[in-house]
Order: structure tokens, then C-alpha cells, then sequence
């Protein structure tokens, strides 16, 4: 399963076993749910800001877009992504652009808002056989953050692909192998998430690391959480596993950002 959330805070679930898509209110309340056949293939959600529903199915390279009533509206067509595990965090900007990771190329496309494809980057020359994009979020300045979740490298660029600054989301200094299996931008900070132990790690914009939250007693173990940021500076953190969603207060001082 993957989960998004629009620019009102609601909440949104692709299902592929089930072939549904399911819309709540921040508190839970049910508001939407679809069938359709094209959810069944979904490892990536996202919503615009004008409510359309957007779909990956990474194996077939094929974006979903649905109204926000889930009428069908049209599908674009990217790369196919053979052998792919796990969610592909794609992400629409306020303009209406589609930044789509192609972990299979090691590079992110960028459709605009009428569904043609209008430029596209590659990894840095200097990433590893290993650093593959897996998530992308974006933030309302226009800036793009790309996540390689088994390395931990966090990258972020300019919407047309410019780079601008590159950290690492894990300790490798200290040991650590576990890999980041969740990227958010919200409240003028970037977070990241792995799984042991389950921690949010909080950045500044610009790649200077904020705090860390250790969240092991409220959320035990989950495999793979996913994470995202409400307009109301609150953290959701979602476990495909069990179909829930934690969801935690932000207690930080947006004068502090950058």
C-alpha cells in the first residue's frame, strides 16, 4: 500500500489487493472511496492541488491520474521499472509538475501539468551502483528532494534539475546499514525515516541536520514505514503492513528554518 496527503490534510490509501483507493479526514473520517482496476498495479500515490489523484504502477511505467471524485482522467506513460519492490514516492508541485523517480535509469522525469514529459536528470556522477532514486517530495519555494532510500542519501535540486545540495540520512561513521524507508517536506523541513529502530530524522532545507526523534515506543516494529506532513505541522506515519496511521504533533519553531 502507499498514502499521501493533500494540501487540506486529508488523507489518501492506494490499495493494490483490493483495487481502491480510499480518502479520509486528518481525524479519520471516511470522505472517498474508488475501484478501479488501474489501482491494482499502484505502488506510488500522490495528490495535486486542486485534488486530481495521482497513480504509479513503477513495473509498467504507467502514472494513473484521477479526478478528485476518482473518474478517471488519463494516463501518462514513463519508464518501466522491471523488478521493482517497494513504493515509489512520486510528488506534484503547485504548478501542477509530476517529478517521477526512474530507479531503473537512476534519474528523475519531470511532466508538467499538461502530461508531457519535459526534462529529466540523472544521479550524480559520483553515486554509488547502489543509489537508486526511490522518492521524491517537493516544497513550495519550487525545490525538488530526491531520496535514495537504500544508501540514505538525500539530494535536493531546483525544478529544472539544478542541483543544489547533497547530505546522507544515515551515520555511516557510526555503523549504521539501515536504510531510509521514508522522505516528507513540510513545515519548512525535510524528514526522513527508517525502520530499525523506527526514527524521524529532521533537516533544515538546506541539508543541516536538526534533530532525531526515536519513536520505537509509540510505533514498535514496522517494516517499512511510510511518513508525511500535514498543513497543520503534524507527522503521519503509515504501516502498509497493518493499514494504519500514526499520526504525532511537530514541535518546531518555524522562525528557525532556513
Amino acid at each position: 500500500m502507499a498514502f499521501a496527503t493533500d494540501d487540506l490534510g486529508n488523507v489518501f490509501f492506494a490499495d493494490p489487493a483490493a483495487g481502491f483507493v480510499h480518502k479520509f479526514e486528518a481525524k479519520g473520517t471516511p470522505l472517498l472511496s474508488f475501484e478501479d482496476s488501474r489501482v491494482r498495479h499502484a505502488t506510488g500515490i500522490a495528490v495535486d492541488s486542486g485534488g486530481a489523484i495521482y497513480l504509479a504502477d513503477a513495473e509498467r511505467g504507467n502514472i494513473f491520474i484521477f479526478f478528485p471524485d476518482g473518474t478517471f482522467l488519463r494516463a501518462l506513460h514513463g519508464a518501466p521499472q522491471r523488478n521493482f519492490s517497494g513504493p515509489l514516492g512520486i510528488s506534484v508541485d503547485d504548478q501542477g509538475n509530476l517529478y517521477v523517480p526512474d530507479p531503473r535509469a537512476s534519474r528523475i522525469t519531470k511532466f508538467d501539468a499538461r502530461g508531457r514529459l519535459v526534462k529529466s536528470w540523472a544521479a550524480p556522477k559520483d553515486a554509488s551502483p547502489d543509489e537508486r532514486p526511490s522518492g521524491v517530495a517537493t516544497w513550495e519555494d519550487g525545490s525538488v528532494f530526491v531520496a535514495y532510500f537504500k544508501t540514505g542519501r538525500i539530494e535536493k535540486y531546483t525544478a529544472d534539475g539544478s542541483w543544489i545540495a547533497s547530505w546522507m540520512a544515515v551515520d555511516n561513521s557510526a555503523g549504521e546499514s539501515h536504510p531510509v524507508s521514508g522522505l516528507a517536506v513540510g513545515g519548512g523541513v525535510v524528514l526522513t525515516m527508517s525502520a530499525v529502530p523506527p526514527q524521524v530524522r529532521v533537516w533544515t532545507l538546506d541539508g543541516q541536520h536538526k534533530l532525531d526523534a526515536n519513536l520505537a515506543e509509540h510505533l514498535g516494529t514496522i517494516a517499512a514505514p511510510q511518513i508525511a506532513v500535514t498543513p497543520h505541522s503534524e507527522l503521519l506515519v503509515f504501516d502498509p503492513s497493518a493499514s494504519r496511521v500514526f499520526r504525532f504533533r511537530m514541535h518546531l519553531d518555524a522562525k528557525e528554518q532556513k
